[in-house]
C-alpha cells in the first residue's frame, strides 16, 4: 500500500474479506483465523489496517487470460488481434510466413509489404454485383466495373525483450482467423 493513511472504503474492506476466504480455501488460514481478520477487516478504518491483514499471505497471481477458441463461423470478419509472443522478432516472422501467409494466398491475398517488423497483405476484388450492374444498366452501368473491394491484413511486430508484441488487423476469412488463433495458443 503507497499511503496506508488513506481510508478504507467499503468496496476495500469487502476485497479484503474476499481475498482472505480465498486463502482459507487455499489452507493457508484456519477458520478461526478467518474469522478473526473478517471481523478486523470489515471494522478496518484504513488501508494500512487492510494491508496489515494480509502481509503474511502470498500475493494472489493475476488470472490468465481466457483461452481463445478457434473461430468456427466461415465469413469474413474484421480482425484485430494483439498477443505476446514467446520468441524473437525474426522466429515470429517465420512462424507468420509459414502459417498465416499460406491461407491468405488461397484467399487471394498478395503480400504486398514485407519488412522485418511488418508485413501487409492486400486482396483486390471485383464483388459480383458490379457485374449485374453493367448488364442490367447497359451501356451506363459499365461505369460500376471499376469498382473493386480492396481488403487489407497488416501484421505489426515489436520485439519486446525475449518476446516479441504480434498486432494483426484487417478483414480476413475463417482458415486466417485460425490461423491467427494456432499462433496465438
Amino acid at each position: 500500500m503507497d499511503r496506508p493513511d488513506l481510508r478504507a472504503s467499503d468496496t476495500d474492506r469487502d476485497d479484503v474479506v474476499t481475498l482472505l476466504r480465498r486463502h482459507a480455501e487455499a489452507g493457508r488460514l484456519t477458520i478461526d483465523e478467518l474469522d478473526e481478520r473478517s471481523s478486523a477487516a470489515l471494522s478496518a478504518v484504513t488501508m494500512g489496517e487492510l494491508g496489515r491483514l494480509l502481509e503474511d499471505l502470498p500475493r494472489e497471481r493475476p488470472a490468465a487470460p481466457p483461452e481463445r477458441k478457434s473461430p468456427k463461423v466461415p465469413r469474413k470478419y474484421h480482425l484485430a488481434e494483439t498477443w505476446r509472443a514467446p520468441t524473437t522478432a525474426d522466429r515470429a516472422m517465420t512462424e507468420l510466413m509459414q502459417h498465416v501467409a499460406p491461407p491468405l494466398a488461397r484467399h487471394g491475398y498478395d503480400l504486398v509489404t514485407r519488412s522485418p517488423y511488418r508485413l501487409v497483405f492486400v486482396r483486390e476484388r471485383r464483388p459480383v454485383w458490379t457485374i449485374v450492374v453493367a448488364i442490367v444498366l447497359f451501356p451506363f452501368g459499365l461505369v460500376a466495373l471499376l469498382y473493386q473491394d480492396r481488403e487489407q491484413i497488416s501484421i505489426d511486430l515489436r520485439p519486446h525483450g525475449s518476446s516479441t508484441l504480434v498486432s494483426a488487423s484487417g478483414v480476413g476469412p475463417l482458415d486466417v482467423r485460425r490461423a491467427f488463433a494456432r499462433l496465438e495458443s
